[in-house]
């Protein structure tokens, strides 16, 4: 049976070679140091054998370019071998499956979209926010297409809509970010320590109150908890039972009651629901949607 040790070593392995960058034995084994991994010469030859046998990966080393590359017969099915063993790493996951991937893989389905991956860093990031360790890593902005490279305090992960975000404090800018974990590379878990200010901690525990991920606590810092009351057609009252919007939902009748800041997002999600959703309170909210409303009336005129 695969040890955690293991495993963690089998996937950052895969992971680095996956940039297709032909690392050399020496790249590998300084990126495994990055993550607390460290192993010798026969111990490393004895990963690549096992990844071979076990993942039905084809670990090649190309002499002319001085590195290794990965042979498989399908790029999906590499990704969802990547995907598996991440979960593995950083979940607990019984190991004893990692003999049963062939039977196990074909029921798991990952979508080769940017949006699945990310969920290797997870197990690594929480371990960081719990021992209060800084971070680093270079991150991706879609806008504006460049990747940068941050030195962050992680504060909070947060899932929506299947996504996983981190919420951190960026000391350069003197303040909050949130970053897209798919969007996350060359992540290092340093052997520095930070300290929660109890201001921050209390701006990273608002960040929980908000409906997705638009929360500027820069520009409004002191934006209220408001109660928000929805009356919901009967049609659509087993989706919010089954699925909550917010953890603050509580449900009586029909009628929905959500604590939490009012953001755009927020009204978005309220729009998508059409004529199956009211807005009974409070009334800046009402008055907003009805407003967006008009104006949509008005284009069918």
């Amino acid at each position: 049976m695969p040890t955690k040790n293991t495993i963690r070593r089998h996937y950052l392995i895969i992971r680095r070679i996956l940039r297709n960058d032909y690392p050399s034995k020496h790249i590998l084994l300084e990126y495994m140091k990055q993550y607390d991994v460290e192993v010798g010469e026969r111990t490393f030859q004895r990963d690549l054998a096992e990844i071979r046998s076990n993942f039905d990966i084809e670990i090649i080393y190309d002499e002319k370019k001085n590195g290794y590359f990965a042979q498989t017969d399908s790029t999906l099915e590499l990704d969802k071998l990547l995907y598996f063993i991440g979960l593995a790493e950083s979940s607990d996951i019984a190991l004893s499956t990692m003999r049963d991937k062939n039977r196990l893989l074909q029921y798991l389905a990952v979508s080769p979209d940017p949006r699945a991956k990310g969920v290797e860093h997870i197990g690594w990031l929480l371990r960081a926010i719990q021992n209060q360790t800084v971070v680093r890593f270079a991150h991706y902005n879609y806008q504006s297409k460049e990747t940068k490279e941050y030195t962050v305090y992680p504060y909070l992960l947060k899932e929506f809509e299947g996504m996983w975000y981190l919420f951190a404090f960026v000391d350069k800018l003197k303040s909050f970010r949130t970053f897209g974990l798919d969007r996350i590379s060359n992540l290092i878990i340093t052997d520095d320590v930070f300290q929660r200010e109890p201001v921050l901690e209390e701006t990273a525990k608002r960040f929980d109150k908000v409906y997705g991920l638009v929360y500027e606590p820069d520009n409004n810092p002191t934006a209220p908890i408001e109660e928000v009351k929805l009356r919901i057609s009967s049609s659509m009252l087993p989706y919010f039972q089954s699925l909550p919007i917010h953890a603050s939902q509580v449900i009586e009748r029909d009628i929905v009651t959500l604590h939490l800041i009012i953001n755009p997002e927020l009204e978005n999600r309220i729009m998508s629901y059409g004529e199956h959703v009211e807005v009974l309170s409070p009334l800046s909210l009402r008055e907003s949607i009805k407003d967006r409303i008009q104006k949509m009336l008005s284009r069918y005129k």
